[in-house]
């Protein structure tokens, strides 16, 4: 099966359970009937299990009794987790998506958790980014690996057109449910999925290709870019943080793309342009006896939030709301 590469298979088999992230939408439907299909073949069907997320809205009953019932006639394990979102400033769906995260950091550990996310999610979110102001790394898109907690999360179908996953759900007569507010284009992503992304497919065919080609392009140019700020970062390192007088021989845009991975590194909340400016402004070109802090954090949450100090001529920082 192409969507499994060769290194995803000691992911799968060395993994304590593999979940599938199960709505019971087309594309949790695909991911879970080829997961298995594919665990089936390998003899691993008993690590399997698939997570179901109750959002406690109109819809969620209805959708986790279908996901249920498909499970217990497929003789998959079947697992949900009701989840009470509250919503603080950064939307419905930030508020779940944090929820969920935290879910899926508290499942057994090693444990590898496929997700249904296909090449027109793909755009969608490279769109959303450019929209929204991005670089290299924003544009690469959604990664096909990344570590939740002490967990993985593999996305095996990102090359998969959404066309190729409904023609094979209907070919085979497999039931899905879908979810009504993903019309409503009062919604930033829905408007892109339902307005202005056909528009461009009816002009461009080979937008799918194309842009998981973007994806890959960048994701190698990133990386090459990292490889070289990671060095500088070496340098610049001492047993409490970065040095402020190793970081003031960097210009400036190096030196906030040093900052940024340094942190990244560290899995806190990276600073948009307008927080680097003030970073710039408070720690490299105020007093050298201020003693400057600032406080930032994501507001959906994705990541902990931050503190940088300067202690001892050290750029620290310190996390919050872990």
């Amino acid at each position: 099966m192409t969507f499994i590469h060769e290194e995803d298979k000691s992911l799968i088999l060395n993994a304590t359970r593999i979940y599938v992230s199960y709505s019971g939408g087309s594309d949790s439907t695909y991911a879970l009937v080829q997961i298995k299909k594919y665990l089936d073949s390998a003899q691993l069907t008993s690590k399997l299990t698939a997570l179901h997320f109750n959002h406690g809205n109109k819809q969620s009953n209805a959708f986790e009794s279908h996901c249920s019932d498909f499970c217990n006639e497929r003789n998959i394990t079947f697992e949900s987790q009701n989840i009470k979102v509250e919503v603080s400033g950064e939307g419905f769906e930030a508020a779940a998506r944090h929820k969920r995260m935290n879910v899926l950091k508290s499942l057994p550990e090693n444990s590898l958790i496929i997700q249904g996310h296909h090449s027109d999610d793909q755009i969608e979110t490279v769109l959303f980014r450019i929209i929204r102001g991005t670089g290299l790394k924003g544009i690469s898109g959604i990664p096909r690996l990344t570590t939740v907690g002490k967990n993985k999360i593999l996305r095996p179908f990102l090359k998969e057109a959404k066309g190729n996953i409904l023609e094979f759900l209907s070919n085979n007569k497999i039931k899905f449910v879908e979810d009504h507010s993903n019309n409503d284009i009062s919604y930033s992503r829905n408007f892109l999925r339902k307005e202005v992304i056909p528009k461009i497919k009816d002009k461009w065919q080979s937008l799918n290709e194309n842009v998981s080609k973007l994806t890959e392009i960048t994701k190698e140019q990133n990386s090459l870019y990292e490889h070289y700020l990671r060095k500088k970062i070496m340098d610049l390192k001492d047993d409490e943080g970065l040095t402020i007088e190793g970081l003031k021989k960097l210009d400036t845009f190096e030196r906030s793309e040093v900052i940024r991975l340094w942190l990244d590194m560290e899995l806190v909340t990276t600073p948009n342009h307008s927080q680097m400016k003030e970073i710039e402004k408070s720690f490299f070109q105020s007093r050298q006896d201020a003693n400057p802090v600032i406080k930032f954090e994501r507001s959906d949450r994705q990541r902990v939030g931050v503190t940088l100090k300067k202690i001892n001529r050290t750029l620290i920082m310190e996390k919050f709301n872990e």
